[in-house]
């Protein structure tokens, strides 16, 4: 396995050649933080859709989270 390809995987593509130059243990380091906002986005996402739709009757929530995430 190639030492970027935990980066590539979590940044779905590969990495500019100046981050692919780093050591190994740099790369990893990277890919766990990009990995973790990745999840706090997720996180921080879902909690902001259902703040904005708690005034939303409750009958058309699923619409409205539908057109506001796609």
């Amino acid at each position: 396995m190639e030492p970027d390809a935990d980066l590539t995987a979590v940044l779905g593509a590969a990495p500019p050649a100046s981050v692919a130059a780093l050591p190994p243990e740099v790369q990893q380091r990277l890919a766990a933080q990009v990995a973790e906002a990745k999840r706090r986005l997720e996180s921080d996402t879902e909690a902001s859709v259902q703040k904005a739709i708690a005034g939303v009757p409750f009958a058309v929530r699923g619409i409205v989270k539908k057109a506001l995430l796609g």
